[in-house]
């Protein structure tokens, strides 16, 4: 494909604080929770229903957000964009490996500026760019999803979100095995990046199915950074809807990454390096 126009993609930067650093102007700033003021995009306003559970799905509130936004808006988009108040991806590298995350750069908030956040938000010769892969591992051993997840989350609400997944045709019942056991990994799934517009709508639609159900049929709450439970569970799908695009398409294994993949930066205060989850 030839380079993206901007006027092609409808890109959106998801955020529940002040932003922290300024985007392009073709990137719009959708807010969640109590960034929201008179006269922004706001996902109460964009979609009520998702920002009721903003508290409880996080970032995945303002993805369902940006849905609505596309397919209420005239203008002939090709493909979609997401980044985050402190999280985008560049097609080059800008910033320094974060010291515990092995996919992602740091970059100093009092630089972000002085690159061209114009052009390099955009992909450069393909339809995606979304986070270069990782791998589960301990102690060299590489592990898949469902063993990675009953590590650091809930075990339990990740089988209930599979399980209504293969319910609502998101999953067959034959790749249940392979998704459990899949050990490459996208961070944040179709959430994060640049994609066609097809190819997300119909994902994510997928993933807000799933998770209405989830919500409603689940109606509990994990207590402080597990709150975000379902989110969680959108990152490995979404992760998983990719790399069975990308494998479906590719004439060797791993073609798919040179390609359709950039530079995952998180935006730091200071050079410590390291990766700090948000809340």
């Amino acid at each position: 494909m030839k380079n993206l126009s901007p006027s092609k993609i409808i890109y959106a930067c998801l955020t529940h604080v002040d932003l922290i650093c300024n985007f392009p102007s073709y990137v719009k700033t959708i807010h969640m929770g109590t960034s929201q003021k008179v006269g922004q995009l706001n996902i109460k306003n964009l979609s009520p229903e998702w920002d009721l559970y903003h508290s409880i799905i996080g970032g995945t509130a303002g993805s369902f957000a940006l849905k609505y936004l596309l397919t209420n808006s005239a203008e002939d988009y090709t493909h979609v964009g997401i980044c985050q108040y402190r999280k985008f991806l560049t097609h080059k590298k800008i910033g320094l490996q974060a010291a515990n995350y092995q996919v992602m750069d740091v970059v100093r908030n009092d630089k972000i500026n002085s690159y061209d956040l114009e052009n390099i938000l955009l992909p450069l010769h393909s339809d995606f760019m979304v986070t270069k892969p990782g791998l589960f591992s301990i102690n060299n051993i590489n592990y898949g999803y469902l063993y990675q997840y009953k590590d650091v989350h809930f075990v339990e609400d990740f089988l209930r979100f599979t399980a209504i997944a293969v319910e609502e045709g998101a999953l067959d019942k034959n790749e249940v095995c392979n998704f459990f056991d899949e050990k490459i990994f996208i961070p944040g799934g179709i959430e994060l990046g640049v994609m066609p517009k097809e190819f997300w709508l119909k994902n994510i639609s997928m993933l807000e199915v799933i998770v209405r159900r989830c919500i409603n049929e689940y109606p509990y709450r994990r207590e402080g950074s597990q709150a975000r439970t379902w989110s969680f569970c959108c990152e490995r799908l979404g992760s998983y809807f990719l790399i069975k695009e990308f494998r479906s398409k590719e004439i060797k294994q791993f073609d798919w990454v040179e390609s359709n993949t950039g530079f995952l930066n998180l935006i730091v205060e200071n050079d410590d390096g390291h990766y700090v989850p948000g809340v």
